[in-house]
C-alpha cells in the first residue's frame, strides 16, 4: 500500500504527466494551423505554446525523474526549477509577441 506521501507524488506525477500530453497537443494543434495558415502570427504563437504547455512539462518531469532515480544529484533541482521558469519566460513572450504581430497585421490591412 502506498503511503500518503508517496501517493501525492504518484498523482502529482500523473499531473504534470497529463499536463505534457495535453500541452502538446495544444502546440500541435497551433502548429497544424500555423501551416494552413502559414501567418507569421501563429509561428510564434506555435512555438510559445509547444514551449509553454509542452517542453516545460516535459523537462520538469525528467529532472524530478532524473533526481529521483539518483541519476542527478538533488543539488541539480535548482538548475531544473531555473530552466523550466526560462522555457515558460520565453514561451510566454513569443505568445505575447504572436499577438502584436497579429494586432499589427490587422492595423496594416495584411
Amino acid at each position: 500500500m502506498l503511503g500518503n506521501e508517496s501517493l501525492v507524488g504518484l498523482l502529482a506525477g500523473t499531473a504534470a504527466t497529463g499536463s505534457a500530453v495535453v500541452g502538446l497537443y495544444i502546440g500541435y494543434q497551433a502548429y497544424r494551423g500555423l501551416r494552413r495558415n502559414d501567418e507569421p502570427a501563429m509561428r510564434y504563437l506555435s512555438v510559445g505554446m509547444i514551449l509553454l504547455f509542452g517542453v516545460t512539462y516535459l523537462l520538469a518531469i525528467v529532472g524530478q525523474g532524473m533526481i529521483a532515480f539518483h541519476v542527478a544529484p538533488l543539488s541539480f533541482q535548482g538548475v531544473f526549477r531555473l530552466l523550466v521558469r526560462l522555457l515558460q519566460l520565453v514561451g510566454l513572450a513569443l505568445i505575447a509577441y504572436s499577438l502584436r504581430v497579429a494586432a499589427r497585421g490587422r492595423a496594416t490591412g495584411q
